[in-house]
């Protein structure tokens, strides 16, 4: 519950649901519909009749949404943006509160506020949100609050008939729709990540939701090391040639797969981590193993080990099954290096940097694997004079 001015509070809730995700994907994808003033009047009207139904104290509250649904990366973001752009549109500003409704439509495909738009680029999954915020006086807000903690569980589900407004006014199908609080939803969320091996992660996450002021330094299952300080996460980055000769895996085998194998699951928890995180909101920032200065940029470029070798592709792209390129070797006459995308886009940035300093014809090599020499335990170009043992 957050205070408000003129001895009134807030409490935030949501409508939590379950609808099937294959109608944003393919070539019909249709992502929810955004609603305009009139239906997010309406939605409005349909959700506190609900409410009330189950919760008649809350009429003496006011009650605010916004005509849009959000994946629950974008609702739960450090600070929760969404939920203080609902609460910045309260009637209660000036001190005399009066109950009301307030709704927040949209206009030519934009919401009025940049906070409530929902972010296209995040992969929709089954469960959309509609975040709600409950305004009036305090003690009351936190009377309700406490009720709707403790009923939202087992009495929360939404009306048919508002289950199936909302259907037709979204264009979206509803397998179950029900009212959730925050603490509902960080719950689950923390349940979902410690059922998949992810606990860590959630504690990052709750570190960042919370504000945390001082660091938490948490493990995952693979050793790897996640700091939460300053606002941020921090964690090594460890190239192959580093990963394999001093570091996470300088104990691993090197004969056939194994170095392969080894760091492509270093690579897929690292980009879990990463594509999680960032997908809520949060910094995640790489580090040299034995350097405090951040890694700049959207890709990292490494001075090779090895030696140029007659017949070397100009360029070589080290990939790893589903996770596909991890790193790309270039040779150019006497040099060759390696480079890491730091994130998606950091694989096209790389790409556009090496057609620009790469002279003359290319040649370019996609083994299908991660080229490297046992011996030497680094990544090596695609060539026919020093093949690979792996």
């Amino acid at each position: 519950m957050s205070q408000h001015p003129a001895d009134t509070s807030f409490y935030r809730i949501l409508v939590a649901i379950e609808t099937d995700a294959t109608r944003y994907y393919g070539p019909r994808a249709r992502r929810p519909g955004l609603l305009g003033p009139t239906d997010s009047e309406t939605l409005l009207a349909h959700l506190a009749t609900d409410l009330k139904s189950l919760l008649p104290d809350i009429s003496s509250c006011t009650l605010i949404t916004a005509g849009a649904l959000f994946d629950q990366t974008q609702v739960l973001r450090p600070g929760y943006p969404i939920f203080g752009a609902l609460e910045s549109v309260s009637t209660g500003d000036t001190g005399n509160f009066k109950a009301g409704l307030v709704s927040i439509g949209a206009a030519d495909g934009s919401m009025p506020l940049d906070e409530l738009q929902p972010l296209e680029e995040i992969p929709l999954g089954l469960l959309q949100l509609l975040p709600v915020v409950v305004h009036g006086p305090s003690d009351l807000v936190s009377d309700v609050g406490q009720a709707m903690e403790y009923r939202f569980m087992e009495e929360g589900q939404l009306s048919a008939h508002s289950a199936a407004w909302l259907e037709s006014a979204f264009g979206i199908r509803i397998n179950h729709a029900r009212w959730m609080t925050l603490t509902d939803l960080n719950a689950m969320l923390q349940m979902q990540l410690e059922h998949f091996g992810f606990f860590p992660m959630w504690e990052l996450l709750d570190a960042a939701l919370t504000d945390r002021r001082d660091s938490l330094l948490v493990k995952s299952p693979g050793g790897m090391e996640f700091e939460w300080k300053d606002g941020a996460v921090h964690t090594l980055y460890e190239t192959f040639d580093y990963w394999a000769t001093a570091g996470s895996g300088s104990q691993c085998i090197a004969t056939r797969q194994a170095l392969a194998e080894g760091y492509g699951a270093w690579t897929r928890e690292v980009r879990q981590y990463l594509t999680t995180l960032r997908a809520h909101g949060l910094e995640v920032v790489f580090h040299l193993p034995d350097d405090e200065q951040p890694l700049a940029g959207s890709f990292f470029a490494e001075p090779s080990g090895t030696t140029q070798g007659g017949g070397d592709a100009t360029i070589t792209e080290h990939s790893y099954g589903e996770l596909g390129t991890i790193a790309i070797t270039s040779v150019n006459g006497d040099c060759i290096e390696n480079y890491y995308p730091l994130c998606p886009q950091g694989l096209n940035d790389v790409h556009s940097y090496l057609r620009e300093h790469l002279p003359g014809t290319q040649t370019v090599a996609f083994p299908g694997s991660i080229l490297y020499d046992e011996k030497t335990r680094r990544l090596v170009p695609d060539s026919s004079t020093h093949p690979p043992s792996n």
